[in-house]
Parts: C-alpha cells; structure tokens; sequence
C-alpha cells in the first residue's frame, strides 16, 4: 500500500523511489530509497520515530505549497515553510515540536534567513 511517495512495504535496491516503512524481525524499517539505490536506512523498535518519519514524508508536498503560495514578498519563504512544518508536528505531542524546533534551528546556525 502507498501513500504518495510512502510505501508500508519492503524496499530494496531497484524499488520506487520513496520511503518504505515496514516491521522485519521485530523492529521497524523506515527507508529511502531514491534512483534505485537505498540511500538510508533507519531501523528502530520505537513507534514514535516511525510516525515522525511517516509524518514527514507524507506532509512535506502540503507544506511546500503552503510555503510557496504564503511567502511575504522580500521574506525568506522558509519562514512561511518553518511555520507550517511546527504547526504539524506540534499535532502530534509536545516530543514532536521541541524536536521540529530543534532541527529547524540546526538548519538556521547553518543557513540563515536571507530576507531581501
């Protein structure tokens, strides 16, 4: 079954590009898979990493054309795409927000804002 580009099977080298989430041995898969090539692989036992994946993967198409269609004229459009990526997550808990806030503060020590 997929979901966009997110797939609740097992991936291999040569699948559709996407992510693959699916339970082997008693732990959880999360992959990427891009031109034919398994790019990561994530394999954990908690149900919380998975919906995070699952989370990202299946709200990353809304949150960009939301971005897109609501960046401020001589704004940074990932002001608009940072926002609405908190405003997700935050729906799954308080573990989820803290965690989108941190990455996002990573991403801005690396690239910040560049409002014109």
């Amino acid at each position: 079954m997929a979901y966009g580009n997110l797939f609740f099977a097992e991936g291999t080298d040569h699948s559709v590009e996407g992510t693959y989430i699916f339970n082997k041995n008693n732990k959880y898969h999360i992959m990427f898979i891009e031109k034919g090539k398994i790019r990561s692989e994530i394999v954990t036992d908690e149900k919380r990493e998975v919906l995070w994946h699952a989370v990202e993967t299946i709200s990353i198409d809304m949150i960009m054309n939301f971005a897109l269609c609501n960046r401020e004229k001589g704004k940074d459009f990932r002001r608009a795409l940072f926002a609405k990526e908190k405003e997700i997550f935050s729906l799954f808990g308080q573990d989820f927000e803290k965690r989108k806030e941190k990455e996002i503060e990573e991403i801005l020590k690396e690239n910040p804002y560049n409002d014109i």
